[in-house]
């Protein structure tokens, strides 16, 4: 731990030193070690603490990204790029803590929770093997993360799946989802998922205060992609009797723009059933304003990294009013991912914003949770 102390103390980025800095750049860079040092220490302690599950990586990424928030604005440095820096040079301390290769990235990749996760088996049962049985063993289950308008409404809720591993916990989709994809186990889950759905939007239905409600569903690149993907959809439309109109499909702008004909081919079938789309994690670097109107969406997802700052960046409140202003001479609703804060909130209204969903309004959440959660805003 002290190795990783000192190697972060003495990095100063060759600023200048001596008469040649003036006494505000001097000020300043004394400002800037005390948040490296405040910093360091919220590191090492968290390290300390990471380092009593050496060999369970499967939950480094769920760690990292707790840690990375916990972190107060006050103390990281004020700029993006130094947001950057602090979060790459963390997360790399952390995978060389744990003998992990870095290639510079922040997160954990589906591949190393694989790796950890069967090395840290005692039997021979690969993730793999696991992923098969997890349907059978119904140890799918699905979460609700609540989506709601201007003045708070529910507006329904994205499923977001989680898998109750029999020895690592509730792990997330991110975690297991890349291997399912790997060995088509995508193809049995991702019909389970929107069966599940399906059958949820049903029983809604039948109750007068929640029949309006969506659920919104992730569909893996794939799944989309399969050649009986709109057939077993309508099958699933069928056999749950539900109204299609209330089921929305999240894709990524990089799966929309990938053989973008074939995909609005597929999208277009869809909508004749009644299905509704939505761009995932739009602001990613994929497209640009100018394709949206090629693609038949009802729905542009923000992404959350440009709502971190902009209530407080002019940048990203100009590139959001940009979106927004664009998005509505296409007659395209929007919905802002990643809202946390009440100010962020109060700038996304102001901006005209239609939807919402973060962690203001609430955190992904089981049925049962859900469910109340509807029931006390119905009451309300």
């Amino acid at each position: 731990m002290n190795t990783f102390y000192n190697a972060q103390a003495t990095d100063n980025n060759h600023i200048p030193r001596g008469k040649f800095m003036t006494k505000k750049l001097k000020k300043k860079l004394s400002n800037t070690r005390q948040d490296q040092y405040a910093l360091i220490k919220k590191q090492s302690n968290a390290m300390q603490k990471l380092h009593k599950n050496k060999g369970k990586l499967h939950i480094f990424s769920s760690q990292l990204t707790r840690l990375i928030d916990a972190i107060p604005d006050a103390v990281l440095l004020k700029d993006r790029e130094g947001r950057k820096l602090v979060t790459n040079r963390l997360t790399k301390s952390l995978f060389k803590l744990h003998d992990v290769d870095w290639y510079g990235k922040t997160d954990i990749t589906a591949a190393f929770a694989h790796q950890e996760i069967c090395a840290d088996h005692e039997h021979d049962r690969t993730l793999k093997s696991e992923l098969s049985l997890a349907l059978e063993k119904r140890q799918f289950k699905l979460y609700y993360q609540i989506q709601v308008d201007s003045n708070r409404q529910l507006l329904g809720a994205e499923a977001l799946l989680r898998w109750e591993h029999p020895q690592y916990g509730l792990l997330a989709a991110d975690q297991f989802i890349p291997i399912a994809e790997q060995t088509n186990l995508i193809l049995p889950i991702g019909i389970w998922v929107l069966k599940t759905a399906c059958e949820q939007l049903k029983l809604w239905q039948a109750d007068p205060l929640k029949k309006k409600l969506q659920i919104a569903v992730n569909i893996s690149p794939c799944q989309f992609s399969h050649p009986d993907f709109v057939e077993q959809l309508r099958r699933t439309l069928e056999e749950t009797g539900v109204n299609a109109k209330r089921l929305k499909l999240e894709l990524t702008e990089s799966l929309m723009l990938h053989d973008i004909s074939n995909t609005i081919k597929k999208m277009k079938a869809l909508k004749l059933l009644g299905i509704r789309f939505s761009m995932d994690n739009f602001g990613t670097g994929y497209s640009s304003l100018s394709q949206l109107k090629k693609l038949p969406i009802d729905q542009l997802k923000i992404d959350p990294f440009l709502m971190r700052d902009i209530a407080i960046d002019s940048g990203d409140a100009m590139i959001v009013k940009t979106v927004i202003a664009m998005t509505n001479k296409l007659e395209i609703d929007v919905i802002a991912a990643g809202v946390e804060t009440e100010q962020q909130f109060i700038c996304l209204k102001h901006l005209g914003c239609s939807a919402y969903q973060g962690h203001l309004f609430g955190n992904p959440m089981p049925l049962n949770e859900f469910e109340k959660l509807l029931n006390q805003a119905a009451s309300s």
